[in-house]
């Protein structure tokens, strides 16, 4: 039996999937605290952290990320998001 969705339904999935990724609790595999530093960064970039620690990324890491890999590897699609991280990543 196949299952329909509606693209609303689908829309409220997406958005609560978000809100399900800056609230989780990663501290169990995140033992760099890659969370809290995109928390101080900016609170809704915690939506990264999932996607960056699956692609092994870690603080110690971020200084020599490329805009590509933010892109490609960890989905921060945005590419001021890109930036921000970027920059706060060399300073």
């Amino acid at each position: 039996m196949a299952v329909m969705i509606t693209i609303m339904e689908f829309v409220r999935f997406l958005r609560e999937l978000n809100e399900l990724r800056q609230t989780a609790d990663y501290r169990s595999i995140d033992s760099s605290h890659l969370n809290d530093w995109l928390y101080q960064l900016a609170p809704e970039f915690r939506r990264y952290t999932y996607q960056m620690l699956k692609s092994r990324v870690t603080v110690k890491v971020l200084p020599k990320l490329k805009e590509e890999h933010l892109l490609k590897d960890c989905g921060v699609l945005n590419g001021v998001h890109r930036l921000l991280i970027l920059d706060a990543a060399k300073s």
